[in-house]
C-alpha cells in the first residue's frame, strides 16, 4: 500500500506517519520510485503500537524509541520486551539524595519491602520503577505517622498476585509481539484506574456497612447546599 492508503487505514495523518518515519519510530517503505514508498501489514501493525507507547501510555518519543528497540532485538525473550514497555509507563522515581534527612526511611523501608518480596518469591528487579514507587508510598505514610507496616503491605500484595497472574493469562493469547507490547501497555494503564474506582467503592459500602448507614440519595455534589430535609 502507498502513504495515503496506510495513512487512511491506521487512522494516523500522512504528517504524523511521516514523522514518525523521520524519528525512527517506523521503518521505512520499500522503494518503488525514487519518491514513492510500498508499506506492509507490518507497518500498520507497528503504526497501532507507536500510537498506543504514545497516546494510551503518555511515553515521549525517546521511551518509545527505547521500547521499540528492544522489541526488535531477538537477543531479548518475550518477558523483557513486555517489561520495558510497562517499565516506561509512568514517572520514574528517584531515592532522595545521600544528604536528605529522608534517605535513611527510605533505605529502611526499601530493605523492608526487598525482604517481603524475597519471603512471597516474587522474581522482580530491585530497579523496578514500581518498586521505588512503592518504597515512596510507604515512606510518606510512615513520615506522617499512616499505617505502612509490612504485614500490611503484605495483605495487599497476595491480593494483587492473582489479579496480576489473570490479566497476564489474557495477555499470552497474543501471540503477535506488537500486539502483545500494545496489549500490555492499555491493560497496564486502563485497568489503574478501574482498580482504584472498585477499592474507592468498595470503601464505600464497608464504610455504610460499619457505620449503619444506607443511603436512600447520592451524597451531595461538592459545592453544592446541603438539603434540610
Amino acid at each position: 500500500m502507498r502513504l495515503s492508503e496506510l495513512s487512511s487505514r491506521s487512522g494516523v495523518s500522512v504528517a504524523t506517519v511521516k514523522y514518525y518515519l523521520r524519528e525512527g519510530l517506523l521503518a521505512p517503505g520499500t522503494p518503488v520510485t525514487a519518491r514513492q514508498s510500498e508499506y506492509g501489514e507490518e507497518h500498520l501493525r507497528r503504526l497501532r503500537l507507536i500510537r498506543a507507547l504514545l497516546t494510551v501510555g503518555g511515553m515521549t518519543v525517546q521511551q518509545a524509541r527505547d521500547v521499540l528497540a528492544v522489541a526488535d532485538d531477538p537477543a531479548f525473550g518475550r518477558h523483557e520486551r513486555l517489561g520495558i514497555a510497562q517499565y516506561m509507563l509512568g514517572p520514574r522515581i528517584t531515592p532522595p539524595e545521600e544528604s536528605d534527612p529522608r534517605r535513611e526511611l527510605w533505605d529502611e523501608v526499601f530493605a523492608e519491602l526487598r525482604e517481603l518480596l524475597t519471603e512471597l518469591d516474587w522474581r522482580v528487579y530491585d530497579e523496578a520503577p514500581p518498586l521505588a514507587a512503592l518504597t515512596r508510598a510507604v515512606v510518606t505514610l510512615r513520615s506522617l505517622g499512616y499505617e505502612g507496616g509490612i504485614d500490611h503491605i503484605r495483605r495487599y500484595a497476595l491480593a494483587m498476585h492473582p489479579i496480576a497472574a489473570e490479566e497476564y493469562a489474557v495477555l499470552d493469547r497474543y501471540p503477535v509481539l506488537e500486539e502483545a507490547i500494545e496489549a500490555t501497555v492499555a491493560y497496564t494503564t486502563l485497568y489503574e484506574p478501574i482498580l482504584l474506582a472498585l477499592r474507592r467503592l468498595a470503601h464505600e459500602d464497608v464504610s455504610a456497612r460499619l457505620h449503619g448507614t444506607a443511603r436512600s440519595q447520592p451524597p451531595p455534589t461538592p459545592g453544592e447546599p446541603l438539603s434540610s430535609s
